[in-house]
């Protein structure tokens, strides 16, 4: 009896250590897991942040971007880079963020987000691109709506015919619309083909004057004002970058202005109707969440197209142009003193 009583003493001694050291591996468990929870939630993701140049619409869309990632509740450290305009220092900048091994390349312009895709090819860093109009033409995707890389993002571009259309009522006569545009980017001559089948349906004709410098706008204004009725801005970075200039310009020669640009109406040209690239960095953010956060594969998020226009008017300008507010073209639009 003694003798059985020793045993089961000794038995239990002996598991005891065991069932402790299980209750403690639960335990365990329990807090590595919770771990692993706290540092997926407080995760923080590296962008490299890729701009072509620095001008106000440009620059909305990585203010939009930023914001709407907090909003979000996504915790970014950024590291932003301008290319001052240079193409060549788009690839540099790509290149970097590459071999900093960023979680997302956030590009802005075609030719940052052209550099973006070829740095990355042989990775697994996404890119999300804005202010591209047209992604299929400059070979960044092969369909807006088959994404078959590793990038992805929101374009830029607004149909020309609505746009002219504003023309007409401006002007009833309107025969002739003026654009100038940087002849080294595919985007602008893009619109420029797209704007001249749209005046053509609506029985105009369309001067285009090409720059390659800033320096050249002055020279492009006073060429189409003897020749057009309306300039039309197209979503072009190089004359985006100088649009003060131009509206300042155009109103000396009398000449009307349209903008497929919301901001330019605060610039002075005489009307915008015209996309947010602020809200194009937001509708930007909402789609890097689903990829870095919710785990989407990229290669499920489709090319987006802008969400909205506004209708812009710029009193000053207006007032300087020898028009009213009871012009038709100006219906329901936003007047702003600038």
């Amino acid at each position: 009896m003694k003798l059985n009583l020793i045993k089961r003493s000794i038995a239990l001694a002996l598991c005891l250590p065991l069932l402790l050291t299980g209750c403690g591996s639960k335990e365990s468990v329990k807090e590595e897991t919770a771990n692993e929870l706290n540092t997926a939630e407080e995760k923080t993701y590296k962008i490299g942040i890729s701009q072509y140049m620095e001008h106000p619409s440009l620059d909305e869309a990585r203010d939009g971007f930023t914001d709407e990632m907090e909003k979000l509740g996504v915790k970014i450290e950024v590291d932003y880079i301008n290319a001052q305009g240079d193409t060549s220092n788009t690839q540099v900048i790509a290149e970097k963020f590459v071999k900093n091994e960023v979680d997302m390349i956030y590009s802005i312009a075609t030719l940052s987000t052209q550099a973006a895709k070829k740095a990355t090819e042989q990775t697994n860093i996404p890119v999300l691109f804005t202010a591209v109009t047209d992604p299929v033409f400059s070979q960044i995707v092969k369909s807006v709506d088959e994404i078959d890389a590793n990038i992805t993002g929101v374009t830029d571009k607004v149909e020309s015919a609505e746009i002219l259309k504003f023309a007409k009522e401006l002007k009833e006569d309107t025969k002739v619309i003026g654009i100038i545009y940087n002849t080294g980017e595919s985007n602008s001559e893009v619109q420029v083909d797209e704007v001249k089948a749209s005046a053509k349906d609506l029985g105009m004709t369309v001067e285009t004057v090409g720059i390659t410098t800033i320096n050249d706008i002055p020279q492009a204004v006073n060429t189409l004002a003897k020749k057009v009725d309306v300039l039309y801005m197209i979503s072009d970075n190089m004359v985006a970058s100088g649009i003060q200039l131009v509206a300042n310009l155009a109103i000396e020669n009398k000449l009307l202005t349209l903008s497929t640009i919301e901001s330019q109406a605060a610039d002075g040209i005489l009307m915008a109707n015209g996309l947010s690239y602020y809200e194009l960095g937001r509708q930007s953010a909402v789609m890097a969440k689903k990829i870095l956060v919710d785990g989407t594969d990229i290669k499920n998020i489709n090319v987006e197209s802008p969400s909205g226009l506004k209708k812009i008017v710029n009193v000053k300008t207006m007032e300087a142009l020898g028009l009213t507010k009871d012009n038709k073209a100006f219906e329901g639009a936003e007047f702003i003193e600038q």
